[in-house]
C-alpha cells in the first residue's frame, strides 16, 4: 500500500498591472508574509530591498517606466523563503540601461540564492531565496 502525504506550503501570489506607485504596496505584502513565516530583523530588511528592486526594475526596464503585467510569487518550505518576480516586458537588451546598476547587486546581497533569467516568451524572471527563522 502506498501512503501519500500532503504538505501545505505557505504561499503568496500577487498578479496584475503594476506601476511605480504600486512597488511599496507589493513590498509591504511580501514583508508581512515573510514576517508571518519566520523572517525577522536583517532577513526582513534584505527581503524588502530585494522585492522593491525586482518590482521597480520590471516597471522601469521591462516596461520603460509605464508599468505592465507583473507576478510576484512567494512560498516557504524547509526554512527557506523563495520569491519569484516575473514580467512580460522587453527582456534583456543590448541597450545600456538607465540608472546606476545597483539593483541587481542589492537583490543578490541579501539572498542565499539568486538568479535572473530571460523568459523564452518575453520578459524577465528574478528568482531569490532567503533563509528565514
Amino acid at each position: 500500500m502506498t501512503r501519500v502525504t500532503h504538505v501545505a506550503v505557505p504561499y503568496l501570489s500577487i498578479t496584475g498591472r503594476v506601476a511605480a506607485a504600486d512597488v511599496s504596496r507589493i513590498r509591504r505584502r511580501v514583508w508581512a508574509f515573510a514576517a508571518e513565516h519566520g523572517a525577522s530583523g536583517m532577513e526582513l530588511a534584505a527581503i524588502q530591498i530585494a522585492v522593491s528592486e525586482a518590482v521597480a526594475n520590471a516597471v522601469e526596464h521591462g516596461y520603460d517606466g509605464s508599468g505592465g503585467a507583473i507576478r510576484v510569487d512567494a512560498d516557504v518550505e524547509d526554512g527557506e523563503l523563495e520569491i519569484v518576480v516575473t514580467d512580460g516586458g522587453r527582456g534583456f537588451t543590448s541597450e545600456p540601461g538607465g540608472g546606476l546598476g545597483l539593483g541587481l547587486a542589492l537583490m543578490r546581497a541579501g539572498a542565499s540564492a539568486f538568479e535572473v533569467r530571460d523568459r523564452p516568451l518575453g520578459g524577465v524572471e528574478v528568482w531569490m531565496r532567503f533563509t528565514v527563522g
